[in-house]
């Protein structure tokens, strides 16, 4: 059924893949797969929806605003997924949830300052690659901070 934006079909793959990396692990193997299960199931039914109405591709700003709608559901459809994971996993304990919550607290004061570094002017071809490389720095070292409160 990813016939409609096989562009969009791939985040959604990923968010199914990152799932299934939760069953490997062995966490709530049943849970998981049900919360893989909804969200395949979530997805098929929102590209049946849109597929219905899908405007012609001539008509770009109709195109432009199905797609981004189209776009904005199945996201929506894998927060609600990565929902469904976070609460069938068992409760953090204080002392990593603490650890967890300043290593983001750092992590989101480096960003507010490449933000504030950032804003409020036209950035030149050379700084937009500086600010994507800051972005990705930082949301690698987010990853790092969840991975570290798992182990």
């Amino acid at each position: 059924m990813n016939i409609l934006l096989p562009s969009l079909a791939r985040p959604m793959s990923l968010v199914l893949v990152l799932l299934a990396a939760g069953t490997a692990q062995g966490a709530e193997t049943q849970a998981v797969q049900r919360c893989a299960a909804q969200l395949q199931s979530e997805q098929a039914r929102i590209e049946q929806a849109f597929a219905r109405e899908r405007p012609p591709e001539s008509d770009k700003v109709a195109f432009q605003r199905w797609a981004r709608n189209l776009h904005a559901a199945l996201n929506a459809a894998g927060r609600s997924a990565e929902s469904c994971e976070r609460q069938s996993q068992p409760a953090m304990a204080t002392d990593r949830r603490s650890a967890l919550e300043a290593c983001i607290s750092r992590v989101t004061a480096k960003s507010d300052e490449v933000n504030r570094r950032y804003a409020g002017r036209t950035l030149s071809r050379e700084e937009q690659a500086q600010l994507r490389a800051a972005q990705l720095d930082l949301h690698e070292q987010r990853i790092t901070c969840d991975v570290a409160s798992r182990r």
